[in-house]
């Protein structure tokens, strides 16, 4: 990692990173469980799967190895050189990582080993940004933040894979000091009802959809 302050642009940042895991922690899921499949796996035990009924399976399990590795890069500028008092106190941020991944050692429902799968929970691509503008009494922000699908349970095959969908997330901020130690601060979140979805294999096959609705908040602060 490496990271640099310059005087008339602010603070930019860069690293690479590489990662490689023994034995790593899966979770696998089949929801089309049968009672052969239970009898095949746990033989010792009583099958409680009745005769052509599918029952959803899910379960930890181990794979041999995997390498993560990617790179992330970060600007931050205070935007002094624009005209105007107003427009010298808005401030930049941006960051963007990478990552990618290769996982070994995770076989599908007939015990063959699967190709092509990474970490599970590990989304490629995120990225942060916010605008602001702040003086000594008044401050408000403005932050975005978006994460694309990712790969969230293993099936027993490629059809019966699970995937957390890409997330876009605004959220805005601000806050008075009307006193010394006093502040009036308004807090907006969840702007674009960014919904929980869960899909199966592809992006059409929906598995789970959830609306939070935004947030909102207003309050007064005292600071000691």
């Amino acid at each position: 990692m490496a990271e640099n302050y310059f005087q008339n642009i602010g603070i930019v940042s860069a690293g690479v990173f590489y990662k490689n895991l023994d034995n790593f922690i899966y979770t696998y899921n089949n929801n089309m469980y049968t009672t052969e499949q239970f009898a095949a796996d746990f033989p010792t035990v009583a099958n409680p799967i009745p005769a052509g009924e599918n029952w959803d399976f899910t379960q930890a399990r181990n794979g041999d190895k995997v390498s993560v590795y990617g790179f992330e890069v970060a600007f931050q500028r205070q935007l002094d050189f624009l005209p105007g008092n107003f427009f010298k106190n808005f401030g930049l941020y941006a960051n963007y990582t990478y990552t990618k991944s290769d996982a070994k050692g995770i076989t599908n429902e007939d015990g063959e080993v699967r190709t092509g799968l990474g970490l599970p929970r590990t989304a490629p691509h995120m990225l942060n940004g916010s605008l602001a503008w702040e003086n000594n009494k008044f401050s408000a922000r403005l932050s975005a933040n978006y994460t694309s699908a990712y790969l969230d349970e293993i099936g027993g095959n490629d059809f019966e894979d699970s995937y957390y969908d890409k997330q876009f997330f605004l959220d805005f901020n601000m806050a008075y000091k009307f006193m010394p130690n006093w502040r009036v601060f308004f807090e907006a979140n969840n702007l674009t009802n960014q919904p929980l979805r869960y899909y199966q294999g592809e992006t059409s096959r929906l598995k789970q959809l959830e609306y939070y609705q935004s947030r909102f908040t207003l309050g007064v602060k005292y600071d000691f």
